[in-house]
């Protein structure tokens, strides 16, 4: 999708694509109309949206989206114009794909309000980031509670109204939406907006600090907002890290589309692509031909792409990106060359990660994406016609790579999720675990050198090592220690396939494929018993799980 942008700076808040829908879209959304005129509306868009949408119904089915639109058709009289308009929002969430869309808090005419602060969904947890200097106190503070509703249950109440298509993208958005007194209250988590109870520790002690609204969320495509308010970086002796130089991970900003710095002293290339977008005086491929030449002229040992920023763009431009990096062979190796990743990488960001994971060497530092691996986009919009409500929906399927990667993001191979606690200090969490990485084996790796020891006794020992390391947090350890069992039961060792899937089952014992692998282990050596317990072991977990199903009904002779 593309981003806005003036002067060839992307304007960037949480997800580039959410303030389209409030720059792109209309503004003639009236609170006040009668119950037909919000239900006329709910027909249209229940007819429109499965039309427009490229398969509406892959993560949710036609009688579920029914049942929801009917729900609101019946509510409808009972609820205010904002509460109707979060109910869209939450049906159009239904669908799974973060392009599709309907954001009512950043449409001008329902005039939702918002505090006047920022929070962002840190590894400590939901804190003030910032805050208008009435405020200060609040400021480094962790949520405890909202209106005296603790904060997991104001997330849980949230999150079915958030478009996103992963947890990494929840927890970019829902800070919009926790920010707004009058989403609060349409969802039923506060009552009276003007006056709201936030709930804080800091320092080792709680507190409450009364909110009132201040502006509204819909001036946030205006101007920037919150640039004099008092951060929690503001008292940091140290200097800004190069990833915020030019915008910021929580509030509102104006971002330079694609930059580099050269850190002589540590050898390190810094590029930041914030954009998957030609500017107006340089295209993306002629800036990543200047990296490439950059680096081949000096004494680089690092090159790292920053790409924690990028909500997406044209993925036309992805291979003017990739050319240049797999030129530079000597860089393009493990340890040299990192893509530092979160949870805005999205759209085109998420088809670029794709083919640098496909066609490059690179180590993934951070979070995981905000994106699936394979994922609807185009998005496109349409108005409803008496409220005039924007909503975009997925026009394309984009299948980077096979069918059966269903990956719901790209995850770190070294996991650095950005801390309050460094942010406050202006320390880059997720640099800092570049500066220190040191290559490590998987998984995978490990097994292989236990096989040719024979030594897979000691396996159990080092998965559990593996996984209980912070670094490794979003590395596929279940799959990884499946994957070997089929290769042991591949080659004929039926007693060591079988241990590497009990193994598996005592690491993820709630997990129904753990427990169906095993059951196809005991099968395959013969130990029939032994199977259909571990394939009733597996549906008691998934009841629908069809592989359990079916060799059970094969075992059991029925």
């Amino acid at each position: 999708m593309q981003a806005f942008r003036r002067s060839g700076v992307v304007v960037s808040f949480l997800f580039v694509f959410i303030l389209a829908a409030t720059i792109f879209g209309q503004t003639t959304a009236k609170p006040e109309l009668d119950a037909a005129k919000w239900r006329a509306d709910l027909q249209y868009f229940a007819t429109e949206l499965p039309k427009r949408h490229k398969n509406l119904f892959h993560d949710m089915t036609r009688e579920q989206f029914d049942a929801a639109v009917n729900k609101l058709d019946a509510e409808i009289p009972k609820l205010t114009g904002r509460q109707v308009a979060m109910e869209f929002g939450r049906i159009v969430s239904m669908v799974g794909d973060g392009h599709t869309r309907l954001i009512p808090l950043l449409d001008a005419s329902l005039k939702f309000r918002m505090f006047p602060m920022r929070v962002y969904y840190f590894k400590e947890g939901i804190c003030v980031q910032a805050a208008d200097k009435e405020y200060t106190g609040a400021v480094g503070g962790r949520i405890v509670a909202i209106g005296g509703v603790p904060i997991e249950q104001v997330v849980a109440r949230l999150a079915p109204y958030v478009p996103k298509e992963n947890e990494m993208g929840l927890r970019g958005i829902l800070p919009l939406y926790i920010d707004s007194p009058d989403a609060l209250q349409a969802v039923g988590l506060i009552g009276d907006p003007e006056k709201v109870a936030i709930t804080l520790e800091k320092d080792g002690r709680t507190y409450t600090v009364e909110m009132r609204p201040k502006g509204f969320i819909s001036d946030l495509a205006a101007g920037p907002i919150g640039i004099d308010w008092v951060d929690a970086r503001s008292g940091s002796s140290n200097p800004t890290p190069l990833w915020l130089k030019n915008g910021n991970p929580g509030y509102w900003s104006e971002t330079d589309g694609f930059w580099y710095e050269y850190e002589k002293g540590q050898r390190l290339l810094y590029v930041q692509l914030n954009q998957v977008l030609d500017k107006p005086d340089k295209t993306l491929a002629a800036f990543m031909d200047e990296v490439r030449d950059f680096a081949r002229a000096n004494d680089v040992d690092k090159l790292v792409i920053d790409l924690r920023l990028n909500g997406g763009g044209n993925n036309g431009l992805v291979p003017g990106v990739i050319r240049p990096l797999i030129q530079l062979e000597k860089l393009d190796q493990k340890g040299h060359l990192f893509v530092l990743i979160g949870r805005r990488t999205f759209s085109a960001a998420q088809n670029l990660t794709n083919a640098i994971e496909k066609y490059t060497n690179a180590v993934f530092v951070g979070e995981p994406t905000g994106s699936h691996v394979n994922m609807f986009g185009d998005a496109r919009r349409f108005n409803l016609p008496n409220s005039g409500l924007t909503v975009f929906a997925s026009t394309l399927w984009h299948q980077d790579n096979i069918e059966t990667d269903r990956r719901f993001w790209t995850a770190p191979q070294v996991s650095a999720a950005l801390t309050f606690a460094d942010y406050r200090n202006n320390i880059d969490t997720t640099m800092q675990a570049v500066l220190d990485y040191k290559p490590q084996p998987s998984l995978r790796d490990i097994a292989m050198e236990l096989f040719k020891a024979n030594d897979l006794k000691s396996f159990k020992a080092k998965a559990l090592e593996f996984k209980h390391d912070p670094k490794n947090e979003y590395q596929g350890v279940e799959r990884d220690i499946n994957s070997f069992g089929y290769r042991l039961m591949q080659l004929k060792k039926m007693d060591e396939a079988i241990d590497m899937f009990k193994t598996n089952t005592e690491l993820y014992p709630n997990s129904a494929n753990a427990f169906d692998s095993l059951g196809e282990a005991y099968v395959n050596a013969g130990k029939r018993d032994e199977a259909i317990k571990s394939y009733e072991h597996a549906l008691r977990i998934d009841p629908n799980l069809a592989s359990a199903i079916d060799a059970l009904r094969k075992l059991k002779g029925n």
